[in-house]
Formats: structure tokens, sequence, C-alpha cells
């Protein structure tokens, strides 16, 4: 069963792939309420990526009840052993 008839079926292909970025919920905080968020979860996932020539600037990203949550920081932090770290080439933080 499709869900999509018509010209419509071809619109997500059309798109390339983006359609996720628009119905995307992800939400940029204060670095002191991301680390806030780690630390309500067990064992959480962080996506870090860093980018600029002269001067860093470290992005982290990470999930919590079904949002996703970024943050910028000149500094690069250092997470506990509980937290599963993941770096990244580049973040799409675009939404």
């Amino acid at each position: 069963m499709s869900y999509y008839s018509g010209d419509a079926a071809a619109q997500p292909a059309a798109i390339g792939g983006s359609i996720f970025t628009y119905r995307g919920t992800g939400i940029c905080i204060k670095l002191d309420t991301f680390l806030n968020i780690l630390a309500k979860g067990e064992e959480p996932l962080v996506i870090v990526t860093n980018e600029g020539y002269f001067t860093k600037i470290y992005k982290y990203v990470t999930a919590y009840k079904g949002f996703v949550f970024f943050t910028e920081s000149l500094d690069k932090l250092e997470f506990g052993s509980n937290i599963e770290v993941i770096y990244a080439q580049s973040l799409s933080t675009d939404i």
C-alpha cells in the first residue's frame, strides 16, 4: 500500500532526502541546558563535530524524549564514560 499517489509519489525523491530536515524537531539550547539533558539520560549519545579555521566551534547534538537538541561551544567538552560519543565530519542544524 502506498501513501503517495500521482505526483506526490515523486516528491520525496525530488527533494533529495531533505524532507526529514523540514519535518525535524531540532531545538537549539544553551550549553548548560544541554549538559543537564545529558545528565538525565542513563547512556546518552552525543554527536560532535567542529568547524572553523582560526576559531574552532564545536557543535553537539543529542536526542531526549523524541526531540533533537543542538548546542555550540568554543571549548571542546570532555564527557564521562557513560556517554557514547560519535565524531562526525559535519552536522546540519538547518531545521
